[in-house]
């Protein structure tokens, strides 16, 4: 009888130490602060068609999401088309805080010049943290193109901010490309042997 009331007393305390292992590893990962406390994303839709002259557009959104118990503060992000691409990029930015309308909520300010066409580097106007568990999003931006030729190229995102000053990519890209169809020469119906 002295075997078993050992061996139920062996029990409790393996039991015991592995909950209370069990509570300090739930306890460290608790406090552990991630790299990186934010993650970012697009989301987005397509209607393509490769018919020449025809537009393809896609529709998206970018989406930085606060994982952490801190704000993030001071929030801005780079779009980048890459290098060659017959894509154009619009959205709801504008170039100079007084021209925004007064209610336009939700507004943008590009940060870098006019003429660059595949850098966009975004700042939100009335936003200046990220609270623990929110979203911040530049929605609803269009890339159009026309499939005159095969093309092939990315949409990337990056995000900045006080936290994280080198910048942290975005989880997923945009990559489109596409082939357009040979025209193929009509049959005459005549057979050769």
């Amino acid at each position: 009888m002295s075997d078993s009331r050992e061996l139920t007393s062996m029990i409790h305390a393996y039991h015991q130490q592995t909950q209370d292992y069990l509570n300090q590893m739930k306890e460290l990962l608790q406090n552990a602060a991630p790299s990186t406390p934010f993650i970012s994303y697009f989301t987005y839709s397509l209607s393509i068609t490769h018919g020449p002259s025809d537009e393809n557009l896609c529709l998206g959104s970018f989406h930085i999401q606060n994982f952490s118990s801190h704000p993030v503060t001071n929030p801005y992000l780079c779009i980048k088309l890459s290098e060659g691409a017959p894509f154009s990029f619009s959205g709801r930015f504008v170039y100079d805080e007084s021209k925004m309308p007064r209610r336009a909520q939700g507004g943008w300010k590009r940060l870098n010049e006019r003429e660059n066409k595949e850098e966009y580097w975004l700042q939100p106007l009335e936003q200046s943290t990220i609270p623990p568990g929110q979203t911040l999003t530049f929605p609803n931006f269009q890339i159009r193109w026309t499939s005159e030729d095969n093309y092939a190229g990315s949409i990337s995102g990056f995000v900045y901010c006080e936290e994280n000053t080198e910048g942290a990519a975005s989880l997923n890209s945009i990559n489109l490309n596409g082939a357009v169809p040979k025209e193929v020469e009509p049959d005459d119906g005549s057979e050769q042997s």
